[in-house]
């Protein structure tokens, strides 16, 4: 609390202040010195409000996933697979550290609920699920592909070795980076935007809810996802739009 207590000291609305881009308790890298970062952008134009060690090299956690949405939604976008294509947990997906489905190899998914269980409750095993499929059975590809992309939309500080973001030390981004990414989702996936602010899953008995508690908490809010790993930290990229002003 005492970093949301800093904040509140500052000149901008306690509400704004609180969806802070990327909110962190450890940097990586700088093991033996606790520091934060954080960015506050508008979602439309991507003017800075609020920044504070905006570009420091930090370990993006499960904030990877937001790029494994955007590339796989990229490519329903373009016809190369639908949200209805189905696809086959490997053996490598099944054998992934929580959190996940924990569904058994073999077991097949639709990309919609693969997305969805990537989302909400930030599995691991179905980010390998999509990484795979819509690399046609090779994760390097995809991983190619998420590396592009991220420098195609001007991510220059940030570098994927998993579509996860389980811990590897190649795995590096931003707060910086990671506002253009979220600004990408809004702006070039709107059709697909509502994966990530949907407040539950259900599967079988079972419901699970957001891991982002924002969505459904926090009046207007609207995205994105959370992460943790021991190496970076509590980590938060979300959104809301109050007043017909939304940031990020």
């Amino acid at each position: 609390m005492q970093f949301f207590v800093s904040l509140f000291r500052k000149s901008l609305p306690v509400w704004l202040l609180l969806i802070a881009g990327l909110i962190t308790t450890v940097a990586p890298l700088r093991a033996a010195h606790a520091t934060e970062a954080h960015l506050l952008i508008e979602a439309d134009t991507g003017k800075v409000l609020e920044a504070e060690n905006a570009t420091y090299p930090w370990y993006p956690a499960s904030l990877t996933k937001m790029m494994t949405a955007y590339v796989t939604l990229t490519a329903v976008k373009q016809g190369r697979i639908t949200l209805d294509t189905l696809f086959t947990v490997s053996p490598t997906a099944a054998a992934q550290s929580p959190s996940k489905m924990g569904f058994r190899a073999g077991t097949q998914v639709t990309v919609d609920n693969a997305l969805k269980m990537m989302l909400v409750k930030s599995a691991n095993d179905m980010a390998y699920v999509l990484a795979e499929g819509v690399g046609g059975g090779s994760v390097d590809t995809f991983l190619a592909e998420m590396n592009a992309t991220a420098q195609r939309l001007g991510m220059t500080q940030t570098s994927y070795v998993n579509p996860n973001g389980l811990p590897a030390d190649g795995q590096i981004t931003s707060a910086r980076d990671l506002g253009i990414l979220a600004r990408a989702i809004i702006h070039d996936l709107p059709e697909y935007e509502y994966y990530v602010h949907i407040p539950s899953i259900r599967y079988g008995r079972r419901v699970t809810q957001n891991f982002n508690k924002l969505i459904g908490r926090f009046p207007g809010a609207d995205g994105f996802k959370t992460g943790f790993i021991c190496a970076s930290g509590y980590n938060l990229v979300g959104s809301a739009t109050q007043n017909g002003k939304r940031l990020i």
